[in-house]
């Protein structure tokens, strides 16, 4: 196998990787669209920090449902689906 056609493996292999890595955690999307602007992973914005927060997931789950506080509602912005993913997002990024 010639040098271009081993670039050209490796390249498309990492791009199919960070694709499917990217389609494993659907609820960084959600995060990115609707939570970024009041929290950050590593510093406090408006809200706490992502690695500040409690990770358990009847919490997280009051908090996006209900709101508390300057948290708003999400209820009707997010399905459960939706929620759900937030939530497993957060979770993995627990200890980064």
């Amino acid at each position: 196998m010639n040098k271009t056609m081993l670039t050209a493996v490796l390249a498309t292999t990492l791009l199919a990787s960070t694709a499917a890595l990217a389609a494993d955690m659907p609820g960084e999307a959600v995060f990115e669209q609707h939570c970024t602007a009041c929290h950050a992973l590593e510093h406090r914005k408006v809200g706490p920090a992502v690695k500040d927060m409690n990770k358990d997931p009847a919490v997280l789950r009051q908090f996006i449902t209900h709101g508390k506080g300057m948290m708003p509602n999400f209820s009707h912005q997010l399905s459960p689906q939706q929620i759900d993913e937030v939530i497993a997002y957060l979770r993995s990024r627990e200890g980064k």
